[in-house]
């Protein structure tokens, strides 16, 4: 389950900066936003700092479900503090 990864951001830097280095592809990563929002901004550069082509941010926190509204403030505060592309999951 990814989003336990949420959890351990230093397996998160080692997991991504080896797939950058190692493949001939962009590579991007899929987060959910955590409750704390400056945790998540420390992850979301973390995760920056490993050379990914793009984030993906899903809007709801690991305990939520689909049926609950998304945290839409949460990624635009993800989208104004990185440089690379931000996906929003909106559903």
């Amino acid at each position: 389950m990814g989003a336990a990864l949420l959890k351990t951001p230093e397996k998160v830097k080692e997991i991504l900066t080896a797939l950058v280095q190692n493949v001939l592809i962009p590579v991007t990563c899929k987060i959910r936003v955590l409750p704390d929002l400056e945790k998540t901004i420390e992850l979301v550069k973390i995760i920056e700092a490993t050379g990914v082509a793009a984030i993906g941010v899903h809007g709801r926190f690991q305990s939520q479900r689909s049926s609950e509204p998304a945290h839409y403030d949460r990624i635009k505060h993800v989208a104004e503090v990185v440089k690379i592309p931000v996906i929003a999951k909106l559903d």
